[in-house]
């Protein structure tokens, strides 16, 4: 009988979380790569005209700032997959909530149900779209 492997708190030796962040994110970027040349017709060809230009949204907890941004900014470029100058304009963020909201606004028949409110002295005046809405004067 094959013994149990048990967690531990401790970090594989010789890295650090940030190695740990590079790493997987490296991975997820590869397996990007690989799932678009290998599984999409003309594959390669479409990930060599996209790659140069390709610009990388993370989701984080909605309680993370720009300490942890920075973080993850870092982790990029250790990767490779960036340089510094680079991730500085092609790396954006969004908190998991804002990421769950645009979802299912564009992926659920919900989303077509849902109207936004927003509190605000002034009267609105609403567009033909149900999640646009334009304050009337400078109440907001």
């Amino acid at each position: 009988m094959a013994a149990k492997q048990h967690m531990t708190a401790e970090l594989p030796k010789g890295k650090s979380i940030q190695d740990i962040f590079a790493d997987f994110i490296r991975y997820l970027f590869d397996s990007t790569k690989a799932y678009i040349q290998e599984g999409v017709p003309m594959g390669e060809r479409l990930w060599g005209s996209l790659e140069p230009n390709i610009d990388l949204i993370l989701s984080h907890p909605n309680g993370w700032g720009g300490r942890e941004q920075e973080f993850l900014r870092k982790s990029i470029v250790q990767a490779s997959i960036l340089t510094e100058k680079e991730a500085l304009s092609r790396v954006s963020f969004i908190t998991e909530g804002e990421a769950t909201f645009n979802f299912c606004v564009t992926n659920t028949t919900s989303g077509k149900l849902l109207e936004v409110v927003f509190s605000c002295s002034t009267p609105r005046i609403y567009s033909d779209h149900p999640f646009q809405a334009w304050a009337q004067g400078s109440g907001c």
